[in-house]
């Protein structure tokens, strides 16, 4: 009976140290394992990630800022893409954000209120800020020549007039091929890292995120960045990145 005993609280405290070991390495190194010392949360890239091209199509959201009625909007919609349209930029932190996954951009006459070089000024701002995100400038034949060199800060070039077919390659192959969660995962490593989050914190913003993977629920990132004062846009960024990187999992 005696070591039976013996053996149940020395397996009790061996439980107990256990445990609190794991909770130290928590603490010290912002990522988390089980009670047998394993990684508790995979590697956001390790995550077996969405590829079935329709369903991502239908998760990719779209905004075309045109001021004519150039783009064939309806059709898209027609044809399960997550499309919204705006004649003139209307609200600009939405962009900033990322909130938008590929922005069609008209360069003339949609950004005049904000930029005096109207729609490159805001292409040149929004790649500036946010690198990851997907532009794709829209545009008559016919340009300021002097110009060009911000054209190629656009991840694709759409001139009008163009039909549905060419307008679709262009979206489906920028899809395909930048529409991917190493691109997010990234943009999101290198966001924190601008803003000095520590190794350590960026390690905890990955394993929440990659827990909510895991649990098919959001993250909680106000509470991850709660040491975070006065930047409520950066963590704007942060919450949108997640979910986008979410959209390739969930």
């Amino acid at each position: 009976m005696d070591d039976i005993i013996i053996g149940v609280v020395t397996i009790s405290i061996g439980t107990l140290i256990n445990f609190i070991l794991t909770k130290l390495y928590k603490h010290y190194t912002g990522t988390s394992k089980t009670f047998f010392w394993k990684d508790k949360y995979l590697d956001l890239l390790k995550q077996k990630s969405l590829d079935d091209f329709e369903e991502i199509k239908k998760r990719t959201r779209i905004i075309v800022i045109d001021d004519e009625n150039s783009f064939p909007v309806s059709i898209f919609e027609n044809e399960g893409y997550s499309i919204n349209k705006w004649d003139s930029v209307k609200d600009y932190q939405k962009l900033e954000s990322g909130f938008y996954d590929i922005i069609v951009l008209d360069i003339k006459g949609v950004a005049e209120h904000i930029s005096e070089d109207d729609g490159i000024g805001v292409l040149v701002d929004l790649k500036e800020k946010n690198p990851s995100q997907i532009i794709i400038s829209f545009s008559q034949h016919s340009y300021d020549l002097n110009k060009v060199k911000f054209f190629q800060l656009a991840d694709d070039n759409i001139t009008k007039p163009s039909d549905y077919l060419k307008i679709k390659r262009t979206i489906d192959n920028l899809i395909s091929t930048k529409f991917k969660p190493d691109r997010y995962v990234d943009a999101l490593e290198n966001l924190l890292k601008l803003n000095n989050i520590s190794q350590k914190d960026i390690k905890k913003v990955n394993d929440e995120i990659s827990k909510a993977i895991t649990k098919k629920e959001k993250p909680n990132l106000s509470k991850t960045l709660s040491s975070i004062n006065n930047k409520s846009d950066f963590l704007k960024q942060v919450i949108s990145l997640s979910d986008t990187i979410l959209k390739f999992f969930q």
